[in-house]
């Protein structure tokens, strides 16, 4: 089947792309030789330019920089970042020693926290925090930049949609607000490993991305899904034996350490809903729905997803493929879950990516993104000024906008993913001629690889 110019040339083939390449000389020209230097090249670039982009983040939360993290300051400048306020209390101890991030965060985030605070020097609070905000900037950056480069390996054809990991103006307004992107990397990683048939590597990566972020439990589920659909029971047995065996030494580490690695999960329960959730709209509408009622409805969610999926990959007319699967079950699980953080929107770029979503809807949902983004620290700071406060009516709505907008990209993705020539996550896919049909890979020399030049 032939691949569409937008994803092999995104200049040429999406308005978007062309519009934002003319500050760099513009679209790809006529006889540009593409694909010539192969998907490691765009990889390679994509990777700095994403540098780019959380330099940017830096600028937007130069306030906080420079003044600290402060609140009300942190939440009406927009740049409160969980980051620098994690440096705070003694250095030593253990992840889960008192005023850790063990007791609220997942085992491998909170290991990650407690290194970056041993390698932050002592001294006055606001140094201690500019120090640490800035060692933790560099670990975002390399994470993004793994992330690009795992997605980019998926699509080796069309690595240029690996810009939807890189470039996505969430990033500016997010990636550094916490270490989620430490299980998007994992995540990925993982995506990648499976894609290129090693199954326990990818479970290994699947397994610790649970282990920093709880999320990568649907793309696991989805790739069971898909693994049992394909009759792949020996690879997935292995995959499971890995994502199994990283859980239990993370952990082993954890109780080795001297701390509950399932007191967060426990605190969970007990939350009642929490910003971003639609649940949480009872809430402003001071009718707040039990914590009970809501953990009740966020594990239905869970249930829900799974049994989509079930159907979805079930289905025998249709082939369907991983990533849509994926990002369809993960929206599910987010909209109805007890709270969906601003920067949960890093969860589903590498997916956008892998379903090849045209940049029309990436940057829809990136605007509605980046507005709750500033609306929601709007409503947060309220009660220190209740002059310039945003109405819960109003936080209200953007909130309902942002849902509307992942349910968006969710619908798109199963149009766009038949533009691709093969389903880039899974390898043990048998060739179909309905829907999308697989390919032969394309050789070393006429690989496309769009606006290589």
């Amino acid at each position: 089947m032939p691949v569409p110019t937008r994803l092999t040339s995104p200049s040429r083939g999406e308005e978007p792309a062309a519009l934002a390449t003319e500050i760099i000389g513009g679209p790809t020209g006529r006889f540009a030789a593409v694909g010539r230097r192969g998907w490691t090249y765009a990889a390679a670039m994509l990777s700095a330019l994403a540098s780019v982009l959380i330099a940017l983040g830096v600028l937007q939360k130069n306030h906080c920089v420079r003044d600290g993290w402060g609140s009300p300051g942190a939440l009406w400048r927009a740049c409160y970042s969980d980051l620098p306020v994690g440096s705070g209390g003694p250095k030593g101890g253990t992840p889960w020693s008192a005023g850790g991030a063990g007791h609220n965060q997942p085992v491998l985030t909170a290991i990650l926290d407690w290194l970056v605070k041993q390698l932050t020097p002592g001294g006055n609070a606001l140094a201690t925090q500019q120090v640490y905000f800035a060692i933790g900037t560099v670990i975002i950056v390399l994470l993004i930049a793994l992330t690009t480069l795992a997605t980019a390996s998926m699509l080796r054809d069309t690595p240029w949609l690996a810009a939807h990991v890189a470039l996505s103006p969430v990033l500016i307004t997010a990636a550094l607000v916490s270490f989620d992107v430490l299980g998007v990397a994992l995540a990925t990683v993982g995506m990648a490993l499976w894609a290129r048939r090693h199954p326990v590597a990818a479970g290994l990566c699947l397994g610790a991305a649970v282990m920093a972020r709880t999320y990568p439990l649907v793309l696991i589920g989805a790739i069971v899904l898909m693994a049992l659909r394909d009759g792949a029971r020996e690879p997935l047995a292995r995959f499971l034996a890995g994502a199994a065996g990283a859980i239990v030494v993370c952990f082993g580490l954890a109780y080795a350490m001297g701390g509950d690695p399932l007191e967060v999960y426990r605190g969970w329960w007990d939350q009642a809903p929490g910003y971003g959730s639609p649940m949480y709209l009872l809430t402003v509408a001071h009718h707040a729905l039990p914590a009970a009622s809501a953990s009740i409805i966020a594990v239905l969610g869970w249930v829900v997803a799974f049994l989509l999926g079930l159907y979805l990959s079930g289905r025998p007319a249709i082939r369907t493929q991983l990533a849509p699967l994926a990002l369809t079950m993960l929206v599910i699980v987010m909209v109805t879950g007890k709270s969906m953080s601003v920067q949960s929107c890093l969860w589903v770029l590498p997916l956008m990516a892998l379903v090849a979503l045209r940049w029309r809807e990436h940057l829809l949902w990136a605007g509605a993104e980046i507005v709750y983004f500033v609306m929601t620290w709007m409503f947060i700071a309220g009660p220190s000024n209740t002059a310039k406060a945003m109405p819960g009516a109003a936080y209200a709505f953007f909130l309902l906008i942002r849902m509307i907008a992942y349910v968006g990209i969710a619908w798109a993705s199963w149009e766009t993913s038949e533009d691709l020539p093969r389903d880039p996550a899974d390898p043990y896919a048998p060739p179909t001629t309905d829907g999308w049909a697989q390919v032969e890979p394309v050789p070393a020399n006429d690989r496309l690889t769009p606006d290589a030049g």
